[in-house]
């Protein structure tokens, strides 16, 4: 691994987030689960064999609610379709990451990785943020980090602070030049914010920040706020950061300055 960040000039090594332990954990519960059914199975018949009804329909339901956990368990861990998913470690780099899935590696500098998606649950109050991260890459793949993966948040901060860095100047390059850029339910373009049909014009452009996972941008007046979930806004920081350049450098018609 290292020879191979070395090759791809990532610098020095600073962390290594490994999910191995939670993957583990998580495979460890349906086969708890099986055995359990496997022991209430087993006296149920033996109690059903000696027309102890009572006992051993108790047993029989027991088994099947321990088989269905196992069942439904054994899914969750296997995971919905991805293009990468949830990375068995990864490990941060000076100059970017290396990911290591089922014994594949991958090397990305921070220049490849184009777009991350960072949004944090709290189920209720005082309980800890369950954070999901997805990073796409230049070739469009994609590094998706969950609970499994440790410290998911602080690494999330991490990439979103590189990707922002280098993703601002590409945003604001494609908008001066009177491009559209879609970020998730938000365009931007040279003369304001389009989202779902509505416009807010530079302008009027008074406020763009993100607040409770929910990204937006607000007119003084607060008579028009666009908003989207911050997990279906790729680039969020970015977005907000390419408001404030673009809001404080346009002239008074609502064209940019070039």
């Amino acid at each position: 691994m290292l020879e191979q960040a070395a090759r791809r000039e990532l610098g020095e090594p600073i962390r290594a987030f490994d999910a191995r332990g939670a993957r583990r954990r998580a495979l460890a519960r349906p086969v708890l689960s099986a055995a359990a059914a496997a022991a209430f199975a087993a006296l149920a018949v033996a109690a059903l064999s000696s027309d102890r009804l009572l006992a051993g329909a108790p047993a029989a339901l027991s088994a099947l609610v321990c088989l269905y956990y196992a069942d439904w368990t054994l899914r969750r861990a296997a995971g919905a379709p991805r293009r990468i998913g949830t990375p068995r470690v990864l490990y941060l780099f000076v100059h970017g990451l290396v990911v290591d899935e089922h014994r594949r590696l991958a090397t990305y500098h921070w220049n490849e990785l184009t777009a991350v998606t960072v949004s944090g649950v709290q189920s209720a109050e005082g309980a800890s943020t369950r954070w999901r991260v997805t990073v796409t890459a230049a070739d469009g793949r994609e590094i998706t980090l969950g609970d499994g993966t440790p410290d998911a948040g602080v690494l999330g901060e991490i990439v979103s602070a590189e990707v922002t860095t280098r993703a601002v100047p590409r945003l604001m390059a494609a908008i001066e030049a009177r491009e559209h850029v879609r970020l998730g339910p938000f365009t931007l373009g040279p003369h304001g914010i389009d989202k779902d049909g509505e416009r807010l014009p530079w302008p009027s452009v008074a406020e763009a920040g993100i607040d409770n996972g929910v990204v937006y941008a607000r007119d003084a007046d607060g008579l028009v706020e666009m908003t989207a979930l911050a997990a279906r806004v790729p680039n969020a920081v970015a977005f907000v950061e390419v408001c404030r350049r673009v809001r404080d450098g346009r002239h008074d018609d609502g064209d940019l300055v070039h």
